[in-house]
């Protein structure tokens, strides 16, 4: 299959979104998307309403190395309750595998964010992508926390 229209940075935004939605969903956690154009928080995430945490999501169609993306205009908020989810989301639209999905507290983005140009950007190196790469875990953990 071939694409229809060259993809965006919006496309891959929304892309890790739905999909970041969709796994939270599988693991029994319920996810709602903000509208559209919220800056700081894409995804509101509970198991029973009693507590809630934020996500931020950053989807991506490369897959370069070191894995980075801007977080934003401004240093990045750190909070136990406030993720960052980076998705490398395939180019190949015929590609069956999942995104490659990163789940980091935001407070490890917040200290570890440099600014490049006129933003901050979060690295993630080979060496310490393990810590991050399908750490669905640390969300689970921070909805059961009391």
């Amino acid at each position: 299959m071939s694409e229809i229209v060259k993809r965006s940075s919006k496309n891959a935004g929304d892309a890790g979104e739905y999909f970041v939605a969709y796994m939270l969903s599988r693991l029994g956690i319920s996810a709602a998307l903000t509208t559209s154009g919220s800056s700081a928080v894409d995804i509101i995430a509970t198991i029973d309403g009693s507590k809630s945490i934020s996500i931020q999501v950053k989807g991506s169609w490369a897959r370069s190395q070191p894995r980075q993306w801007m977080v934003g205009k401004h240093m990045p908020a750190a909070s136990p309750d406030f993720f960052y989810v980076f998705c490398n989301m395939s180019e190949d639209i015929a590609n069956k595998t999942f995104p490659e999905v990163f789940i980091v507290p935001s407070e490890v983005v917040a200290s570890h964010a440099t600014w490049h140009h006129s933003a901050p950007l979060f690295k993630i190196s080979k060496a310490d992508e393990g810590q991050y790469l399908d750490r669905w875990d640390y969300i689970a953990e921070a909805l059961l926390a009391k």
